[in-house]
């Protein structure tokens, strides 16, 4: 979105107002696409504050807010929070949680309760959690001593939050039951996917093994994949169903198929020949799977070029989808100008999906993001979140009857500055 220079002094002057005026009504916080005359809330200090970067003059590189925003003091830059209105997508939380801090996860477990989940401070950094309390994000202390990057997060009910968290070589399984967060089971390996269906039916994909671990509300215990498959992916439908997406092989470059169980054993899916079959030159890999319900199976991945083995050129991937609705599968046309990330069912048997650029550089960190939508009748739209004077990048999506969540961080526009900021994003959905 372009706006003149005025525009932006306009809105820092604006947030330095607001700062100056704390606790004040009617205040201004820092937020781009804000429509004039919309009304705003205060911008409190999160009850238990994440992990927060060092002072001005000590830290040697500062973090993407300070280069969006660059005209303000350091004690202006309380957390930035905005009333949930407007539409297509609204920045509603803005805040620098460490010089390289980003939202990675984000589960909605009710409409005035979600979490936010993300990592910050560099390769010596800690897992924070932010909670949406129906009016602003605030911060929640995880358990203590907790170390790692956030791998993945679910829930079933606002006491039942689900996080995984990743060291190098093993993995914490954490969980919320309403009231404080503890360490549920500690696994020697590391964890790839979670699933969570209800209090009794949660599954933890190793990303070493060629198993599913498996929660009963009591305990742990594993479950092993077909003989030889490797999960990338897995979601349950009912408690006896679970689906998973897996290769038969180590090298994650090869070959996927889906396979469903019904609690005695693994089948192999078929996808009813809706894409080409493997040859030489392409063969099909599947990446992610989104479970609505027994009728509502969305699975996501590329028709992917194999290596000539010369390593000159980077073999094309093109982008495919495909809906399980209870009777068959049919193949979603995607636009191969796009790359796909995380999806989300819109419980409506259509499907959202965090895109960028099919040219971007398949090794970057930093991606310029958008929304593609996916509708139940095969239709399609393509949404962005924006941050004026920056980039942004969403990580993961989460939806409930009224609004889409989506988090990740803001980036200087300038491409060669990799400090971020970690934003959540919002948008209403029509009734």
């Amino acid at each position: 979105m372009r706006r003149e220079s005025k525009g932006l002094a306009m809105l820092i002057t604006a947030f330095s107002l607001a700062v100056a005026g704390c606790g004040s009504a009617g205040r201004q916080p820092l937020a781009e696409q804000r429509p004039e005359g919309v009304a705003t809330t205060a911008a409190a200090q999160p009850e238990t504050s994440p992990p927060s970067s060092p002072s001005e003059d000590k830290k040697d590189v500062t973090g993407a807010f300070d280069f969006i925003y660059p005209d303000h003091a350091p004690s202006a830059k309380h957390p930035v929070n905005v009333p949930l209105t407007g539409d297509p997508w609204k920045l509603v939380h803005l805040a620098d949680y460490g010089v390289f801090d980003s939202l990675t996860h984000v589960v909605a477990p009710a409409e005035d309760d979600a979490w936010a989940f993300g990592w910050a401070g560099g390769s010596n950094g800690s897992p924070f959690a932010l909670r949406w309390d129906g009016w602003q994000w605030v911060g929640s202390a995880l358990p203590s001593g907790v170390k790692g990057s956030v791998i993945d997060a679910d829930s079933s009910a606002p006491d039942d939050v689900w996080l995984h968290v990743n060291t190098e070589r093993a993995s914490s399984a954490l969980h919320w039951d309403g009231v404080r967060w503890t360490v549920s089971k500690e696994f020697p390996f590391r964890v790839w996917k979670i699933e969570v269906l209800d209090r009794t039916h949660v599954w933890a994909l190793s990303s070493d093994e060629t198993a599913v671990w498996s929660f009963d509300g009591t305990g742990w215990r594993e479950v092993p994949l077909p003989d030889g498959v490797h999960g990338l992916a897995i979601g349950a439908t009912s408690p006896g169903t679970l689906w998973a997406i897996g290769t038969s092989q180590e090298d994650l470059q090869s070959a996927t198929g889906l396979f469903r169980s019904d609690g005695t054993g693994w089948t192999r899916v078929s996808l009813g020949g809706i894409f080409p079959a493997d040859d030489e030159e392409w063969y099909l890999r599947l990446e992610n799977l989104v479970t609505g319900g027994e009728d509502d199976v969305w699975v996501f991945g590329s028709r992917a070029g194999r290596p000539d083995g010369s390593g000159e050129d980077r073999p094309r991937n093109f982008p495919v989808a495909a809906h399980w609705d209870g009777r068959s599968w049919r193949a979603v046309t995607v636009p191969p100008t796009w790359r796909l990330g995380g999806a989300v069912s819109d419980g409506r048997g259509g499907a959202h999906v965090i895109v960028w650029p099919a040219d971007d550089e398949p090794s970057s960190d930093i991606h310029t993001t958008s929304i593609l939508s996916l509708a139940a009748d095969g239709s399609s739209s393509v949404s962005v979140s924006e941050v004026f004077g920056g980039r942004v990048s969403l990580n993961a999506l989460a939806v409930t009857p009224e609004k889409i969540w989506g988090v990740g961080a803001a980036y200087s526009s300038d491409v060669s500055l990799s400090a971020s900021t970690s934003a959540v994003y919002a948008r209403t959905i029509a009734p």
